[in-house]
Order: C-alpha cells, then sequence, then structure tokens
C-alpha cells in the first residue's frame, strides 16, 4: 500500500509518510541525508507515525532558484505544516526528530506547543544560530564558495584534512564533511540545505517562555561520543533555555539509527 503523501504551498511541496494506524500521532523529522524510514522502528498498536521529509530530499521540493536570494522561511514551513495537520485531522500529537530535522521541530514546538504531549530531540541541530556552521550560512561569501565547490566537491575534502591537522576541525566533523562530499549529488543536497535553511531559527526567548508552562515531555537525548552534535552544545542550550533536566545521553556516537542504538533510543523515548 501506497504510504507516501504530500502537501502543497505556493510553488512549496511536503512529502511525509505514515507507518500504521492508531489515535496516537507522533510526528517525526529525519536527519541530513537520512530517510523517512528512520522512525519506522516506534510502530506500535494503535500508533500512527507521520515522517516528514525534509526539502531537499526525497520528493519534497522547493525551488533552487530561490535559495540564494529568497531562502525557506519558518512562516512557509510552517504553513505546509498546518496543511498536513489539516489534511490528516490532527489535533493532538508527540514529536520525534533528529539532527537537522531539530530545527524544525523546534519551530513546530514553538507555535503548536498546546497540541503536543511528548518533545522528543535527538542531537539536534538548531539549538546555536550563532555557532560557527549557522553564522557562515548567512554571509554570503561562504554561500558562494560553497555554490563553486557544488561542481567540484572533492575540494573540500582537502580543505576539510587541511583543517583537521590544524586542529581546526574536529577529527569526527572532518568525516562527516567528507562523507557528504563524495559525490556531487550529496555535496550538493548538503550545500542546498546549509544555505537554503539559513532562516529556520528557533527563538530562545520564546522556548524559555513557553518551557515554563509546557506539561509535556521535553528532552534532548544526545550521544555521549557524539562528535558531530556534542553532548556539551545540549547542555549549554539547555542552560540558556533554563531546563538544564531536559538533557539525556546514551552511549553512542551520531549513528542513531544503527540496530544497536535504536534499541537504546526505543528506551528513552517519552510518550
Amino acid at each position: 500500500m501506497q504510504n507516501e503523501f504530500s502537501v502543497s504551498y505556493g510553488e512549496l511541496k511536503l512529502s511525509y509518510f505514515k507507518y500504521g494506524e492508531g489515535e496516537q500521532i507522533i510526528i517525526c523529522f529525519h536527519g541530513h541525508g537520512r530517510s523517512p524510514d528512520d522512525y519506522k522502528f516506534l510502530e506500535k498498536e494503535n500508533r500512527t507515525i507521520i515522517s516528514i521529509v525534509l526539502f531537499h530530499h526525497g520528493s519534497s521540493y522547493f525551488p533552487e532558484k530561490r535559495i540564494e536570494h529568497n531562502p525557506l522561511t519558518s512562516l512557509e514551513f510552517l504553513a505546509c505544516f498546518r496543511a498536513i495537520l489539516t489534511k490528516e485531522k490532527i489535533d493532538f500529537f508527540d514529536v520525534v526528530a533528529f539532527s537537522q530535522g531539530g530545527r524544525f521541530a523546534l519551530i513546530v514546538f514553538e507555535n503548536y506547543y498546546n497540541q503536543i504531549g511528548s518533545f522528543n530531540l535527538i542531537s539536534p541541530d538548531g539549538m546555536d544560530s550563532n555557532s560557527f556552521y549557522n553564522r557562515m550560512s548567512r554571509k554570503k561569501w561562504a554561500r558562494m564558495l560553497f555554490r563553486h565547490w557544488e561542481s567540484n566537491p572533492k575540494r573540500i575534502i582537502h580543505y576539510a584534512r587541511v583543517a583537521k591537522v590544524m586542529k581546526l576541525m574536529r577529527p569526527k566533523v572532518a568525516s562527516f564533511v567528507e562523507k557528504f562530499a563524495e559525490d556531487h549529488i550529496s555535496f550538493k543536497r548538503a550545500s542546498h540545505t546549509w544555505r537554503g535553511f539559513r532562516e529556520i531559527r528557533p527563538n530562545e526567548v520564546k522556548l524559555k517562555t513557553i518551557l515554563k508552562i509546557f506539561e509535556g515531555n521535553f528532552q534532548i537525548v544526545m550521544g555521549s561520543y557524539d562528535q558531530v552534535i556534542r553532548p556539551q552544545q545540549a547542555y549549554t542550550f539547555a542552560k540558556r533555555i533554563e531546563k538544564p533536566e531536559c538533557v539525556l545521553e546514551i552511549p553512542c556516537g551520531h549513528n542513531f539509527f544503527s540496530e544497536k542504538n535504536i534499541e537504546l533510543l526505543r528506551k528513552v523515548i517519552c510518550f
């Protein structure tokens, strides 16, 4: 049975997959280069999984011509998200998001917290809009450099290795960069999301206010050995939003969806 669906907003198309049937709705956001299938492990009787496909992945669509001068906005994404809720007749739901999907999940939380039962972030992006990684995406010269590299992504592998030797980049981060620069397609997607998602930024002041009244479970699951998004980043973020107790570590790196690590996730994700 076909389980992929989509909604549209102007030129934008946001796809999602449905797994299972049931009253409990869990809305999921995958990480960069990952698959909506990552969340099939959450299937359970009386549970419906709505796994959203990020733009520039799968059949979700955002115009490439807009990336540089008119990138995706939170309002546009929320319009697409609201269309999914309307189409699927969803009033109340839980959230699970990994890595790059985390920044989208945080935007959802800011706007739909009173319809969310539990909120689970897994090594999320979006915890620091002022990090070097995020600040550079808002620099025109840096974006131009990435556009130039799209035609020959192997150049960035050389720069990542030099940065690693000079201790300007952590070894695991350098390996992460190399992974996505191995071929033209994966690097182009990485470039498009890095440049195109630059305006998707959570509002920490708003988050802090909401968390004072949010009655559900809010947690950030981190891998103790994760060097791509490190646990310390989560602790610092949690302190800024005045929710220091929300961070939970499990013994793994950034690959949370290996067979072994899925079992660890299954034990700690709360609904």
